[in-house]
């Protein structure tokens, strides 16, 4: 069962220290690899903070870590900028010159037995997918 909401992307602090350190570090996947939800979207999907969803759009799907956010409504999400949210808001722009980093509908399911890739493993994926 998944649930459909509105993803919002941005950076924060962390993302923004964690960059500068490296793209494909275990330090910037923490701090960009995660979709914070609110407490009852993880309840509908009958999951806790820490286990992994997979985020799906009509531009593609990725595996990050649901973190709860109790100030969260309940139809949205967030993703800071990055590969992850990159994958699912696309690169269409609808001729303004930059994609929808707010409002891209989304469906958010538990990721079952799907892993979480690292950047680098996610950014080979995608250029094995362009071929």
């Amino acid at each position: 069962m998944g649930v459909e909401v509105t993803l919002v992307t941005g950076r924060t602090l962390r993302q923004g220290r964690a960059m500068e350190k490296g793209k494909l570090t275990a330090e910037y996947a923490q701090a960009v690899g995660y979709c914070e939800l609110s407490s009852s979207v993880l309840e509908v999907l009958e999951i806790d903070e820490g286990d992994a969803v997979s985020v799906e759009s009509y531009h593609g799907s990725v595996v990050v870590i649901a973190k709860e956010n109790a100030k969260m409504d309940p139809g949205m999400a967030f993703i800071p900028c990055g590969p992850y949210a990159n994958v699912v808001i696309g690169s269409e722009t609808a001729e303004t010159g930059m994609p929808d980093f707010k409002g891209t509908r989304v469906k958010v399911f538990p990721a079952e037995s799907q892993p979480m890739l690292d950047p680098k493993e996610l950014l080979t994926s995608i250029l094995e997918e362009d071929g």
